[in-house]
C-alpha cells in the first residue's frame, strides 16, 4: 500500500490523513506540536464549518463534540448605510447547519486519535531541508501548513491572486456571558455589514474548556472606523474596544456584550494578511515536487467563513484522487490535474464569493437583499449558500440572471 507523507496537522492535513487510514494507506503526519501544545495554544482562528464540510467529519468518525450549544441554524444579516443606521435586514435558515468549534480542542483530540488509529505522528519543526531528507521516504508528500518557508516553494498565481496587500484588520475572540439573540427564532449566525468600513459577525461557539459559548469575528477596512484594535495587548482593552465598536455602529445589538468577558488571555487575536492563490506544486532546491493543499494553496479572507470548509472540501477531494491514482506515481503533472479539477468544481467559487464580500455590494446583489428582507425563500438560498458557494453561479455574478430569481421567487 502506498506510504503518504503529510507536514501540518490542522483541519486539510489530518483530514486527508484518516481518509487515507480507513483504506489501509500507510500515513504519517508531521506536527510541530504534541496534542497538549495543540490544547494549550493561542488562539489562532475561528470560523463555522457548513454543513457538507462537517458531514464528511462525521462520515471519518470525528465528531467528538456533540451539544446544542454550538450549532447554528440560520443567519440575521444588518446591512447599515452608515454608522448606527441599519437599512435593512435579512433573516434566513441555513438548511444544512454544521457547528462552530475551537479548533485547539479538534486539532490536539484529532491528533492523538490518528495515532491510536494506526497513523504515525512525528513531533518536529520541519524546514526546506528536513522536507529534502524525508521526502524519499514517502511515495507523496503533502504540504498542508504555510508556517516556516513552505510558501516560497509554491509560486504565487498572479492570475488567480488578485490582492497584493491585506483587505481587513481582524479582530477574534471567544466570549462568556455574551446574551443570546432574541430576534430569531434559532440559534444564529449575526452578521453586520458597515458600508465603507467592515464587518462583524457572532456564532454559537464551542470553547475547548467551558462548552457552549460565542465567538466574534471583527473585519476592520484597514484605515476607516472599524479598525480600532492596534496596540490592544489584553483580553479586557480587546472587549473594550469591542463594546464601543458595537455602540458606535450597531447600538440595537451592543446589549448583547454586556456584562460578558473574553474567557481568557489565550482566547483572543488581532491579524491581517493578505488573501493569496498559489501554484499546487513546490519544488525544493534538489527539483523533487511536493503537493501543497488547504492555506497553502488557497488562502481566503475569512470574511465569507470558508477557510474551514474550503481546507475540509480540499482533503476530501484529495483522498479520492489519491485512491483512484492507484499505484501510479504522483507525478507534477497529476498534481496540477488534481488541483486544477477542484479549482474548477470548488475552488474558483469559494475564493470569487470571497473576494466578492471583500468589496460593495453592487446594486444587484443589495437589490436581491432588499428582496430576500420579505421573501423567505431568497434569505434561506443566501444564507445557506454560504456552505456551498458554486451554487451562487452564474447567477449572482449578472444583474439579469438575479432579477429573474428575484421575481420567480416573490411570484411563488
Amino acid at each position: 500500500m502506498r506510504n503518504i507523507g503529510i507536514i501540518g496537522a490542522g483541519q486539510a492535513g489530518l483530514q486527508l490523513g484518516f481518509g487515507l487510514l480507513e483504506k489501509g494507506y500507510t500515513v504519517t503526519v508531521y506536527s510541530d506540536r504534541t496534542p497538549e501544545q495543540l490544547f494549550n495554544a493561542r488562539l489562532a482562528a475561528t470560523t463555522y464549518l457548513f454543513g457538507r464540510a462537517y458531514q464528511y467529519e462525521q462520515e471519518l468518525g470525528l465528531d467528538f463534540w456533540k451539544g446544542p450549544g454550538e450549532y447554528a441554524r440560520g443567519g440575521d444579516l444588518d446591512v447599515c448605510a452608515a454608522p448606527g443606521q441599519r437599512a435593512l435586514r435579512v433573516q434566513g435558515r441555513i438548511l444544512h447547519p454544521g457547528k462552530a468549534l475551537d479548533l485547539r480542542a479538534k486539532y490536539s483530540r484529532w491528533l492523538a486519535e490518528f495515532e491510536r488509529r494506526g497513523g504515525t505522528v512525528v513531533v518536529r519543526d520541519v524546514d526546506v531541508d528536513a522536507l529534502e531528507a524525508l521526502v524519499p521516504g514517502h511515495d507523496l508528500v503533502v504540504v498542508t501548513t504555510g508556517r516556516n518557508s513552505f510558501t516560497r516553494l509554491f509560486e504565487r498565481d498572479a492570475e488567480r491572486s488578485v490582492h497584493t496587500q491585506p483587505q481587513r484588520h481582524l479582530t477574534a475572540m471567544i466570549v462568556s456571558g455574551m446574551k443570546p439573540l432574541h430576534e430569531t427564532p434559532y440559534p444564529a449566525l449575526k452578521f453586520i455589514l458597515a458600508a465603507g468600513h467592515g464587518e462583524y459577525f457572532s456564532m454559537p461557539y464551542f470553547d475547548r474548556i467551558r462548552g457552549p459559548l460565542n465567538c466574534i469575528l471583527l473585519e476592520a477596512i484597514p484605515g476607516q472606523g472599524l479598525d480600532r484594535f492596534g496596540g490592544v495587548n489584553t483580553a479586557r482593552e480587546a472587549l473594550e474596544r469591542m463594546q464601543q465598536v458595537l455602540r458606535d455602529f450597531s447600538p440595537w445589538v451592543a446589549e448583547r456584550l454586556e456584562g460578558a468577558a473574553i474567557v481568557d488571555e489565550s482566547s483572543w487575536l488581532t491579524g491581517a494578511f493578505t488573501p493569496t492563490v498559489r501554484k499546487p506544486v513546490g519544488r525544493l532546491p534538489s527539483g523533487r515536487a511536493v503537493m501543497g493543499m488547504g492555506d497553502v494553496v488557497m488562502l481566503n479572507d475569512p470574511i465569507a467563513g470558508q477557510g474551514l470548509n474550503s481546507a475540509s472540501k480540499q482533503a476530501h477531494a484529495m483522498t479520492r484522487a489519491i485512491l483512484e491514482h492507484g499505484d501510479q506515481p504522483f507525478t507534477p503533472d497529476w498534481m496540477e490535474q488534481t488541483f486544477e479539477h477542484f479549482w474548477r468544481t470548488e475552488g474558483q467559487f469559494i475564493t470569487a464569493f470571497t473576494n466578492m464580500l471583500l468589496q460593495p455590494p453592487p446594486p444587484h446583489v443589495l437589490r436581491y437583499l432588499g428582496a430576500a428582507s420579505a421573501v423567505s425563500t431568497l434569505a434561506d438560498t443566501f444564507f445557506d449558500n454560504f456552505g456551498e458557494p458554486q451554487r451562487f453561479w452564474p447567477w449572482i455574478a449578472s444583474p439579469t440572471e438575479t432579477e429573474a430569481r428575484i421575481q420567480q421567487a416573490s411570484a411563488a
